[in-house]
């Protein structure tokens, strides 16, 4: 599994591990936990197109993804969950924690543009029971993220 620790300091992020008591399955769990709207909870939704690419789709809590927009912004045909064998493998973070960045390898991040009406928001980070706290804008820099409209 990535450090993701390690992976902020080495890569200069202005965001916060912030580790809670009990791990946190859901965005509204989280968002209970926190005291703050569901919608700033991050979702790091990891799925795979049709040509094979895996791909991070980072949107808030409170939305649900949209498969057909992910792919016209992705450029691709169709999009699906990947497994969770998949995710495992390519991001280095199990699902229930996974980070909206920091994986071994260079994964394509779609933002979804409703994530932009956070000043701040919590995403996945690296474990159930850690939530990295960051800024929309740092995400886009730091992921050399697509911005687009994928969330219903």
């Amino acid at each position: 599994m990535v450090d993701l620790k390690d992976f902020l300091a080495r890569e200069g992020v202005d965001a916060q591990l912030i580790e809670l008591q009990v791990p946190m399955k859901t965005a509204d769990a989280a968002a209970q936990q926190l005291g703050i709207p569901v919608g700033g909870i991050f979702k790091s939704l990891v799925l795979r197109a049709d040509t094979g690419e895996v791909l991070v789709a980072v949107l808030p809590g409170d939305k649900r993804v949209d498969f057909k927009a992910v792919a016209r912004v992705a450029g691709c045909a169709k999009v699906a969950f990947a497994s969770e064998e998949l995710a495992l493998q390519e991001t280095g973070y199990p699902p229930g924690g996974t980070p909206p960045l920091g994986y071994p390898k260079p994964l394509r991040v779609i933002l979804d543009e409703a994530v932009l009406q956070y000043p701040e928001g919590y995403g996945g980070g690296g474990r159930p029971e850690l939530l990295l706290r960051i800024r929309p804008q740092e995400l886009l820099r730091v992921t050399k993220g697509t911005l687009g409209c994928v969330s219903r």
